[in-house]
């Protein structure tokens, strides 16, 4: 080989292993990006079925016993 092709190929190898490693970065990235929306869809799923089981709860409450009616003749605010 003469070193016209040595440098010639040298000067294409460094590219090359350039883009091999933002490559593996950029894989590297994905995955964790990848993990963190599993996780983030995990915790809605599971804020959902806590909003789920709040709704029944207020559904099946009965709410008349404990409040009284308002009036707003008798229950004026006190700058009235």
């Amino acid at each position: 080989m003469t070193k016209q092709s040595i440098d010639d190929q040298a000067s294409f190898s460094a590219p090359i292993e350039d883009l091999q490693v933002r490559i593996a970065f950029l894989d590297d990235l994905v995955e964790q990006l990848n993990e963190q929306v599993v996780h983030q869809s995990l915790e809605i799923a599971d804020l959902k079925k806590q909003m789920q089981l709040l709704y029944q709860q207020v559904e099946s409450a009965d709410l008349s016993d404990g409040i009284a009616p308002f009036d707003p003749m008798t229950n004026r605010p006190p700058h009235y």
